[in-house]
């Protein structure tokens, strides 16, 4: 058995002692000869303060000079970017050039082409919208440069990150944290910021036996920045199955794992953030420190779970790998007033929706999860669910799903019970023949987490509750309702899993409700328009609440203006979330929407109820 903490590479730290890391990249380390009579990236002294009221912003007489950015720029190897929005190119000005201009049009609602810009977000309703395509529906029609971050450090060693953080901490300028640019609220931009983009830190190596943090068994040293296309492809490789993402280019370990991060495996494994044996971080004072049960228990604690880009920025992490498993789905359409699937009256419809939820508990308990779309369409209604079951055989999947049909059959829903897909490997299931890659929207949305006692008896006035305010959000609020149903229990998240900050709402859930707003976030749209048509989203939310008064929602699918957050993204965790925040970052560096101590910053110049980052952060 390797015993892992200490006998992978060694370094030689700032301080004199000697540290793990896992990758090349994270050898190349800020030393205290790099800094010596330099206070623009001199480490930071614990303990430290805020040093003023608001971050500085461009323009302003402390913003450190052409000359201090060139300086910084030549320390880091020429990694500092002057970072240009793509479709600058589209608007009259020193950027014009109109086949880029096409071309960026083309490409800009992919996240294919945003991950791997440096300064985009996936949402820019998030930057207020700063410089859309070029049309007449548009009521913005320029490229406000100074509402995305003003440099961008394509970071590719902990050098890099370091030196970032000290010169951003010492001129009191905000961070910004891109991975690969997944985020729906904002939490990876922001007007002004230095941006540290750690998008190309991908590595990965497997160990058939490890000892660390309490696991035994195999597992896997992880760059931060892998996306689940790589980890599918290092899956294949090696014979083993690894927790990831369910979308393409979302990157696993970065502020996915941070928010929790679920898998289609979730249930049988449990969260990404359970999978995390260690972490690799550089915290805000700009040291790199090595996390687990024993080293900096209390970052080891926080950072999984309680909430991206918050606690220090993560370089690389050694995971949970299990032995390959076969890999199954099932899926059925139920429809009203359509030519197509199993066209149902509307009544019978939602009783077919009842029957379907009424079994999460079954599917949770054999390890498998749910997973829907229901929508209006017209004036009818769609369903689509679909059932993953890991480790079960074709035919055993199909004895399993015998139960569904039948009870939908006996409400008068006349549907077979479908042949499953079944795949020897979890990897083989996700591929895709196109290869990876999705939309970028630039919506908002909200989430509920709804507790698995709601479901236990599908005769109880809780269950109907629930089924209730789900209708109402889809046939009068005309919104569409998305679920992933599975169940992170602590006794599933093991050692080291269940000693995390993982929201407690999350352990108890068994349905991940998501709904995104139809009145758009973009610029077609006036601010007024958008609060309207928040407001409205959340009226008809909070018919979710009502039938779930006890739980809490999902932070990394949510809402940037979640009301009462810190109780219903951190639970119970909260307090001692916000006591390990002011420890650690005194300074107040890393800020994220949603996050941990974010009530006492706020975003000068965004409009009263449109939690935009364009502007200057200041202290509430």
């Amino acid at each position: 058995m390797v015993q892992y903490a200490r006998l992978v590479l060694l370094a030689t730290c700032l301080i004199g002692q000697s540290i793990a890391y896992n990758f090349p990249y994270e050898a190349v380390q800020l030393q205290e000869s790099d800094v010596a009579n330099n206070p623009d990236l001199a480490f930071g002294s614990l303990p430290g303060e805020i040093p003023a009221d608001c971050k500085t912003f461009p323009g302003d007489d402390d913003w450190p000079s052409t000359q201090r950015w060139a300086a910084l720029n030549a320390t880091l190897n020429g990694a500092l970017i002057r970072a240009v929005p793509p479709l600058a190119a589209c608007y009259q000005g020193p950027f014009y050039n109109a086949a880029k201009c096409e071309d960026v049009k083309r490409q800009s609602g992919s996240s294919l082409f945003a991950k791997e810009d440096p300064l985009i977000p996936f949402g820019m309703w998030q930057l207020g919208n700063p410089c859309p395509i070029p049309a007449s529906t548009n009521l913005n029609n320029s490229c406000n440069f100074a509402s995305f971050p003003a440099y961008v450090v394509n970071a590719s060693t902990v050098k890099h990150i370091q030196l970032a953080v000290n010169f951003a901490r010492n001129n009191n300028i905000r961070v910004t944290i891109k991975n690969t640019g997944h985020d729906f609220i904002g939490r990876n931009t922001g007007g002004g910021a230095l941006q540290i983009w750690v998008h190309h830190m991908k590595a990965f190596e497997y160990l058939p036996s490890a000892s660390i943090s309490g696991y035994e068994g195999a597992a896997g040293r992880v760059g931060a920045s892998l996306e689940q296309y790589d980890l599918l492809n290092y899956m294949n490789a090696n014979n083993i199955t690894l927790l990831c993402p369910g979308s393409s280019t979302v990157g696993a370990y970065g502020g996915f794992m941070q928010g929790g991060g679920f898998s289609y495996m979730t249930t049988k494994f449990g969260l990404m953030a359970d999978q995390v044996l260690s972490l690799e971080v550089v915290t805000a004072d700009g040291k790199f420190v090595h996390a687990d049960l024993e080293e900096n228990k209390d970052l080891f604690w926080a950072i999984r779970g309680g909430g991206p880009g918050n606690f220090g920025i993560v370089t690389s992490a050694v995971v949970k790998a299990y032995e390959p498993i076969p890999f199954a789905t099932s899926t059925f359409e139920l429809r009203t007033n359509t030519t197509s699937g199993a066209q149902v009256p509307a009544e019978t419809f939602w009783k077919g929706i009842s029957t379907y939820f009424s079994h999460l508990v079954r599917i949770n308990d054999a390890k498998g999860i749910g997973w829907n779309n229901i929508g209006k369409s017209g004036r009818g209604f769609t369903f689509t669910g679909q059932v993953m079951m890991p480790s079960m055989s074709s035919s055993e999947f199909s004895s399993f799903m015998a139960p569904l049909i039948s009870d939908l059959n006996k409400i008068g829903i006349t549907i077979t019970n479908p042949t499953p897909k079944w795949f020897p490997t979890f990897p083989e299931s996700q591929f895709r023949p196109n290869g990876p890659g999705e939309g970028v929207a630039n919506r908002r949305l909200v989430s509920r987490l709804f507790p698995r006692e709601i479901f236990e008896d599908p005769t109880s006035k809780e269950f109907a509750k629930a089924m209730s305010a789900i209708r109402i959000f889809v046939e009068e609020g005309g919104y569409s309702f998305h679920s992933v149903d599975y169940h992170p229990s602590l006794e599933t998240a093991g050692t080291p899993g269940s000693y995390s900050a993982v929201n407690p709402h999350l352990r108890t859930a068994i349905m991940h409700a998501t709904g995104f707003d139809t009145q758009s976030a973009g610029p077609d749209a006036t601010p007024e328009q958008q609060i309207a048509g928040h407001t409205r989203l959340r009226k008809y939310v909070q018919y979710w609440i009502n039938a779930t008064p006890s739980s809490g929602s999902y932070m990394n699918e949510g809402d940037a203006a979640e009301p009462e957050f810190q109780e219903r993204l951190y639970g119970e965790n909260y307090e001692q979330l916000y006591s390990i925040k002011k420890k650690r970052d005194p300074w107040g560096l890393f800020y994220a929407v949603t996050g941990v101590a974010s009530e006492e910053w706020v975003v000068e110049g965004a409009q009263l109820g449109l939690p935009i980052q364009q502007g200057r952060l200041c202290r509430a």
